[in-house]
């Protein structure tokens, strides 16, 4: 649809087309549901909201092949992880090569193979792949939830989950806050409809582990806490325990080529400092549920229903255990950030903790409507369910929309069109204004550039330009080690990386402070030949490819939020073992080790 009519999200008319198609098959869900009530519909339902989404992101994006944030920040990273995985298997680190990986593997994995496949460049993938798996979140979670409540329940519950938590650029993130709520239940606690067997739970919970595994470990003292609650009431605690042993022993073997290199990486010298980032979420509110607005007023209802059904209700033991233990580890990992400024990302555990209390909400309304309906004087109307669904999706969806097109507020023209007023910071979405900004490895933009950054351009790292100039000399194909002052380079080539720039988003098989280290010893070398000798036979490897920015005389590679900066000179790299390119596009200068 949105390359059909060839919409522009940065116009009214263009953005508001998923409105219009959303708000019609609203209507004509309602119709159906109350023409005919069956749990077929409210699956129906589920995949005609799971099938908006698409639609929603597409028009967002379209008119460019990057996703929300272009390959910037952290998914600058993953595009580097992807683009890795078109030239190995193995568990790696996505800027430094030979590395295992410490974040979770398995998306990049599959869109690095899948580019393979269809031979294409991985970074073009990442919003295909990102919508894919947003749209499925709403599926998978629907169909865990159906085995654990009625199906409108389910519904409410996955269409909610975008409200939470929905970024799709982290949309690998979304789809295991849609896993990990249900499978907890449908696996630790005791469900009024039985357990699942612990085959298909030991390998959906790796496949979880090996995509987002951050929220089972900010929800592991609940877990460990709903264990030792179920343990303790099972009629069968030997069977329950060998059960638990059957999942724990499946996962470890879906996870064990991420997780074995990594711990032995560590166990090696690895230096953890990817959570030492200062994020402005660290002071985040912690409490939700006492927020003035539709969510946060349906978290207290939630909040509520958990403490008053706790011990009638099956489900309200392991969702609170699993909001206490949240708690938990939040508090543990404040003190910790205080005294070590290692944080654990415990600022990242706050959408577990509003899912559950959302999840709660639902449950407490399915639970406890019926009782209060017959006590009311008046009748409920027919179709009230109906009409209250179709709320909880119109709601979920609008915000959805409102999240992640790119403009959301227009000044009126006289013309009857509109325009964007920047000056004001009509922007509603800067990550899903950066996917139309982000410049091409040649220099070029999409096609709405102009309307997404108005006076503002994002810089452009000049790859294509730089591309040429190494393979110039090492020939076509190469994968030189190479230390680049920009990571966007590893993002569109698979080159070897030496060192990334952003200490605080380096993992710890990496050692960056030990890299780090290293470079300043060699930037300090004045003498050509001890320079070539000393570039060649770091303690981690050659330096093959120098990527730096010129700075007047000097050639600088910065770190980001270090105070320290790198800086070398021209000198240093001798003719007889470098090529030198100094006439590069944004200031860039290659040196490039002659083979």
């Amino acid at each position: 649809m949105p390359s059909a009519l060839d919409l522009n999200p940065f116009r009214q008319a263009g953005a508001d087309v998923p409105l219009v198609l959303g708000g019609f098959a609203a209507v004509a869900t309602a119709a159906l549901a109350l023409w005919r009530r069956s749990p077929a519909v409210t699956g129906a339902a589920a995949g005609l909201f799971a099938a908006w989404t698409v639609l929603l992101l597409r028009t967002a994006w379209h008119g460019t092949p990057f996703p929300s944030e272009g390959v910037f920040g952290d998914t600058g990273r993953l595009a580097a992880m992807a683009t890795r995985y078109t030239v190995t298997s193995a568990s790696s680190d996505g800027i430094v090569a030979g590395v295992p990986s410490e974040y979770p593997p398995l998306y990049p994995w599959l869109i690095g193979k899948a580019a393979v496949l269809l031979d294409v460049e991985a970074w073009r993938l990442l919003a295909p792949a990102a919508i894919l798996v947003v749209s499925a979140s709403i599926v998978i979670g629907f169909a865990l939830w159906s085995r654990l409540t009625t199906p409108a329940a389910a519904l409410a519950i996955s269409a909610l989950g975008l409200v939470i938590f929905g970024k799709p650029d982290k949309a690998y993130e979304v789809v295991a806050l849609a896993i990990v709520i249900p499978m907890l239940l449908l696996t630790v606690a005791s469900p009024a409809r039985g357990r699942m067997h612990w085959l298909p739970a030991g390998v959906i919970g790796g496949l979880m582990a090996l995509t987002y595994y951050a929220y089972l470990a900010f929800a592991v003292l609940g877990v460990l806490a709903l264990v030792w609650l179920t343990w303790r009431a099972e009629s069968d605690r030997r069977a329950y325990a060998f059960y638990l042993g059957r999942i724990a022993a499946v996962m470890l073997v879906v996870t064990s080529w991420y997780l074995v290199p990594y711990v032995w990486a560590m166990l090696r010298g690895g230096q953890q400092v990817a959570d030492m980032f200062q994020s402005s979420l660290i002071s985040l509110n912690p409490l939700p549920f006492l927020e003035m607005t539709p969510l946060g007023v349906a978290q207290l209802i939630g909040l509520a229903g958990l403490l008053w059904l706790r011990s009638s209700v099956w489900w309200a033991p392991p969702l609170l255990a699993i909001v206490l233990g949240t708690y938990g580890y939040y508090l543990i990992s404040l003190a910790r950030y205080v005294t070590t400024t290692h944080t654990g990302l415990f600022y990242y555990a706050f959408p577990l903790i509003s899912a559950c209390l959302l999840t709660a909400a639902v449950l407490t309304v399915v639970h406890a409507g019926p009782a209060l309906a017959r006590r009311v004087a008046t009748p409920v109307p027919p179709g009230t369910g109906v009409a209250v669904m179709s709320i909880v999706l119109v709601f979920a969806g609008y915000t959805y929309w409102h999240t992640n097109m790119p403009v959301v507020r227009w000044t009126a023209k006289a013309t009857g069109g509109g325009r964007i007023d920047f000056a004001a910071g009509e922007l509603s979405n800067s990550n899903a204004a950066h996917a139309h900004n982000q410049p091409f490895p040649n220099g070029s933009r999409p096609r709405f550039s102009a309307d997404a950054a108005g006076d503002r351009r994002w810089p452009w790292f000049p790859v294509e330009p730089v591309q040429r100039a190494v393979e110039g000399t090492l020939g076509e194909g190469a994968r030189p080690n190479t230390l680049s002052y920009d990571e966007e380079l590893f993002a569109f080539l698979p080159w070897r990386g030496y060192i990334g720039t952003d200490r605080n988003a380096s993992y710890g098989p990496v050692r960056w402070d030990d890299r780090y280290a290293e470079l300043t010893e060699l930037a300090k070398i004045t003498d050509p030949a001890a320079f070539a000798q000393a570039s060649a036979r770091t303690e981690f490897g050659p330096i093959d490819v120098f990527i730096l920015h010129r700075e007047k005389t000097d050639l600088v590679w910065r770190p980001l939020r270090l105070p320290t900066v790198l800086r070398f000179q021209p000198q240093q790299f001798d003719a007889k073992t470098f090529v030198l390119v100094d006439d590069l596009p944004e200031d860039t200068v290659v040196a490039i080790r002659r083979p």
